[in-house]
């Protein structure tokens, strides 16, 4: 795993939860010590290991923990590279959907270490999206959902999100089915003088 990804999930841990919560599951994990390389890339097996143990010491599943991850990533100023890389992408959600399949090119010019996802998109009409994950580390579509959710909130879209995972031997295959909903406002407050105080 690239240090870029540890290293967030280290900013993540101890902002959300404290120092202590990272060291102590960094000491259960059995790691020598308690921070990363950003350019250096780390054994998959350890962060497998330093996940288990934040599941334990945090009483979570890893699949609610690692979606926080990915929102936090998206919504955090100390890690707003990667927001800047996916607002790229376009002026509104839509157009952010529609860049994903981008991401990993762009993402390998900055960071050619760096494994990256591969996404696919297909449009159903002007509102409904299926967005195709694949990546070769397992269990992380999680913090792509919420990636995904936090996106949404940047750009001030409302939307309804489907994750379907489909873990194959050596990928995840997962499908996020997106809805973009439509907020209405009734008749009586799109016009301000028929509102009597």
């Amino acid at each position: 795993m690239h240090g870029t990804i540890n290293c967030g999930l280290q900013v993540y841990v101890c902002e959300i939860f404290g120092p202590d919560i990272w060291e102590d599951s960094c000491a259960r994990a059995g790691l020598s010590g308690f921070s990363f390389e950003t350019m250096l890339t780390y054994d998959d097996a350890l962060t497998e290991r330093l996940l288990t143990a934040l599941t334990q010491v945090l009483g979570r599943d890893r699949a609610d923990l690692l979606e926080d991850f990915g929102t936090f990533v998206v919504s955090e100023d100390r890690l707003k590279s990667v927001r800047k890389l996916l607002r790229f992408g376009g002026e509104s959600y839509v157009e952010f959907l529609q860049s994903l399949e981008d991401v990993h090119d762009r993402a390998k010019i900055a960071l050619p270490d760096l494994d990256v996802p591969r996404f696919e998109l297909e449009t159903h009409g002007g509102d409904r999206f299926t967005v195709h994950y694949k990546f070769e580390k397992l269990g992380f579509g999680a913090v792509f959902l919420g990636l995904l959710r936090g996106m949404a909130d940047d750009y001030g879209a409302l939307i309804l999100i489907d994750h379907i995972p489909v873990p194959e031997e050596n990928w995840d295959k997962d499908r996020f089915e997106i809805s973009m909903m439509k907020l209405s406002v009734p008749d009586a407050l799109q016009d301000p003088r028929a509102i009597s105080l």
